[in-house]
């Protein structure tokens, strides 16, 4: 099978110039978790919901500066190279293009529908760690969704029962409230006001440990759900994600590090090659290191007047490897003495926490 045979046509799409309030109101409406970025009818980029809880964002605020750039695809390319692609970029969804045009969307979901094996949820099921309870406030569910770097959390009543799911849309639900939503007691609460009880999913699919994972991917696919959670003995022990079916395709080849960089969309074509180069070098050492999966760089501008106009570069960068997520930032006058600081110091924090494990 090839990507043509599986990816979704027409995908939800948002101008470059829109607003993060546009970009919250459309992935509510649509239950998107990434939209394409298009300018002037050409892709250039994604804007992931995570980038609307991580970060204190104001409605006004352009899509254009919390843009990532993802892995593309060809209508041609075949499955088995989706799915490396999918399992080491750190996104849910894959720009397909053909002649530089957009012209559909391949998911985690569209792919998990071949997927054919006669292993059982307990085999594939991340054990969940981290819940919520009844009563617990929206802003306690969006700090451990962004500290555990995880999409979704179960809440349970005080008997240990499932009674619903929060994802990181119901918390942009709660972060970008639409004018005609109330949610909790009134309109416009923000996450230190809303409980999850008024917030969560309570529609919620369920699978018991020996549950077939044709099973499981059906349920995904015909209810286009992005979890399914396993339970055994009356109680939530693990969840099952696309992400988690990948695993059981056949892959082609060993895949490089995927790394995404945001924020420098106005930077010639020079700066940004450098950056690229600097970035790869610091890559090739940290995978001597671990077994990096995705690494993301944010860049930020700040125009200082009393500088005769000089920029400051802030970066955040983050690394996310199998043996757990590492975070760095650094700032400065000089854009690749800030890339280097902030690649070094974040080969410092994976190198420390190798040092522990020996």
């Amino acid at each position: 099978m090839i990507v043509r045979d599986v990816m979704t046509e027409n995908p939800v799409v948002i101008d470059f110039n829109a607003t993060m309030g546009d970009a919250a109101n459309l992935i509510q409406r649509t239950g998107v978790h990434e939209l394409m970025v298009v300018r002037n009818g050409e892709t250039v980029g994604m804007l992931s919901c995570r980038s609307l809880i991580e970060r204190s964002v104001k409605p006004e605020q352009k899509v254009s500066g919390s843009i990532f750039v993802p892995a593309s695809l060809s209508p041609d390319d075949t499955l088995e190279s989706a799915v490396e692609t999918l399992l080491t970029c750190g996104s849910r969804d894959l720009p397909v293009t053909e002649g530089g045009r957009l012209v559909g969307v391949v998911s985690e979901i569209d792919v998990i529908k071949t997927v054919a094996n006669n292993r059982t949820a307990n085999d594939v099921m991340r054990p969940i760690k981290y819940y919520l309870k009844l009563g617990d406030f929206a802003a306690d569910a969006r700090s451990k969704i962004i500290r555990h770097n995880i999409n979704r959390l179960p809440v349970l009543d005080a008997g240990g029962r499932l009674q619903g799911i929060v994802s990181t849309i119901d918390l942009i639900g709660a972060l970008f409230p639409q004018k005609s939503q109330r949610v909790g007691e009134r309109s416009g609460e923000k996450t230190g006001d809303v409980i999850v009880d008024n917030l969560m999913e309570k529609k919620i699919f369920t699978v018991a440990r020996d549950e077939k994972i044709s099973k499981v991917t059906a349920l995904i696919k015909n209810n286009r759900v992005s979890s399914i959670i396993v339970v055994g003995g009356g109680v939530p022990v693990g969840i099952i994600t696309p992400k988690c079916l990948l695993g059981l395709m056949p892959q082609q080849k060993e895949v490089s590090t995927n790394v995404a960089i945001s924020g420098l969309s106005g930077h010639n074509t020079d700066n940004k090659a450098a950056v690229e180069r600097l970035v790869r070098k610091s890559v090739a050492r940290m995978e001597r290191l671990t077994n990096p999966i995705s690494i993301a760089l944010d860049f930020k501008e700040h125009r200082k007047q009393e500088n005769r106009g000089k920029t400051n570069y802030e970066i955040k960068a983050r690394a996310k490897t199998s043996d757990g997520n590492f975070f760095a930032t650094s700032s400065g006058w000089k854009l690749q003495a800030v890339v280097n600081d902030v690649l070094d110091s974040l080969e410092r924090e994976i190198k420390k926490s190798e040092g522990k494990r020996a």
